[in-house]
């Protein structure tokens, strides 16, 4: 599913998706930029899965493992990692154009033991950080809609963001009624 174009030097796209739609459409656009650069994939959702990648990077070149070994994988699992990762890649870019891919970056967010006003400092800090990746690269951020809390965590990112997808969840019928 090639439907989430791949950013350019200097453009920050964000996805607003269900969670399997993101699944669908950015491990497809990992496997479109690998073979013709290194990826710095920041996977905030665990989500990122190696093996669909490598199916699909088959349909793009015969050199998977030397496309594989371009993928640069960090996970977070706080919101604490999430920004510290942020913050490490904004230094790596000084020197490069590496293309950044975040993966469900709020679901680092939902974290209730960390109190409302650090997760949105936190949440602020990243966005600063994104802004300043994209200056030296693309970057590509995508939301997961289950990990969002209300709208309100989403204004900063719509706001850095050049464009915006958004992914409808796929209506499903309604299971039949007992009368």
């Amino acid at each position: 599913m090639d439907i989430i174009p791949a950013a350019s030097p200097g453009e920050l796209i964000l996805l607003e998706a269900p969670r399997t739609a993101l699944k669908q459409a950015l491990l497809p656009l990992v496997a479109r930029l690998a073979p013709g650069s290194a990826l710095r994939i920041l996977d905030c959702g665990n989500c990122f899965n190696v093996y669909v990648v490598a199916r699909e990077l088959r349909r793009h070149t015969t050199g998977v493992q030397e496309a594989l070994e371009r993928i640069h994988v960090s996970r977070a699992f706080a919101c604490y990692q999430a920004a510290a990762l942020l913050a490490e890649t904004t230094a790596e870019m000084l020197s490069g154009t590496l293309p950044t891919i975040v993966l469900d970056l709020l679901s680092t967010f939902a974290d209730e033991n960390v109190g409302e006003a650090e997760r949105r400092r936190l949440l602020a800090g990243c966005v600063h950080h994104l802004l300043r990746l994209k200056h030296g690269a693309a970057v590509t951020v995508s939301v997961s809609l289950h990990s969002v809390l209300d709208a309100s965590w989403l204004v900063g990112l719509e706001e850095a963001a050049d464009r915006i997808w958004r992914l409808e969840p796929e209506l499903l019928p309604l299971p039949p009624r007992l009368l």
